[in-house]
């Protein structure tokens, strides 16, 4: 008698054991990460993950400190690296640099009549390589017809190919401080700033999680 009941008793232990198994696994499975391109958008535009698929080679570089224009570290690092991509597969290379722009850069990611309506330069503290005074437009951005020898601009990287990445949690801090020192509303600046990001930029929740993702899609990370 002893020994059947010890018989159910383990039976009805492997019964839960295999339950809690099946528990397990499809737990698991539905955690999996889904597809790039199927990720839910929600308010975000994603397709920039698409423009990566296609790309043999892909980088990431982090700017999050404002630096005396025109000169930028990530600037130079993501020219030096399609440099590098062109020098050995040839000027057709299928090369994606990805800048994600945040903390105390984020301003660089914003067109000049942003600079020039908000005063950007004084609040950044950032002069005009050219007069010398507060900025008034992007100095980073760069003019097409520079001289080649000047440091590698947004325009540059931009026209190369490269995607931005702007982190709202920074732009939404520089539009709440902006907002003050105008007497503005800091939702319609916030909502004007985000309407101003340079071309081929997009704005993700947080330059941290920007970094991530974009490392997620295969792109090899570089600091300044």
């Amino acid at each position: 008698m002893s020994s059947r009941r010890g018989f159910v008793a383990q039976l009805g232990r492997v019964a839960s054991l295999g339950a809690l198994g099946s528990l397990l696994v499809s737990t698991t499975v539905g955690a999996e990460q889904p597809a790039s391109d199927e990720l839910p958008p929600g308010d975000w535009d994603l397709s920039w993950l698409n423009q990566l698929k296609s790309a043999t080679d892909r980088g990431v570089f982090d700017w999050s400190a404002m630096e005396t224009p025109p000169e930028a570290t990530p600037l130079d690092y993501a020219a030096r690296y399609l440099d590098g991509c062109d020098a050995v597969y040839g000027n057709t290379a299928s090369a994606r640099a990805v800048l994600v722009i945040r903390h105390l850069a984020v301003a660089a990611s914003l067109n000049d009549s942003a600079w020039n309506r908000y005063a950007i330069g004084e609040d950044a503290k950032v002069n005009d390589p050219a007069t010398q005074r507060p900025a008034l437009r992007n100095p980073f951005w760069g003019d097409a017809s520079h001289d080649k020898d000047a440091p590698p601009s947004l325009q540059d990287v931009i026209g190369r190919g490269a995607i931005i990445l702007v982190c709202n949690l920074a732009l939404t801090h520089l539009a709440s401080r902006l907002a003050r020192a105008h007497g503005e509303d800091p939702a319609a600046v916030q909502k004007t700033l985000a309407s101003a990001l340079v071309p081929h930029a997009y704005l993700v929740p947080s330059g941290i999680w920007g970094l991530v993702r974009a490392q997620n899609a295969g792109c090899g990370l570089m600091r300044a």
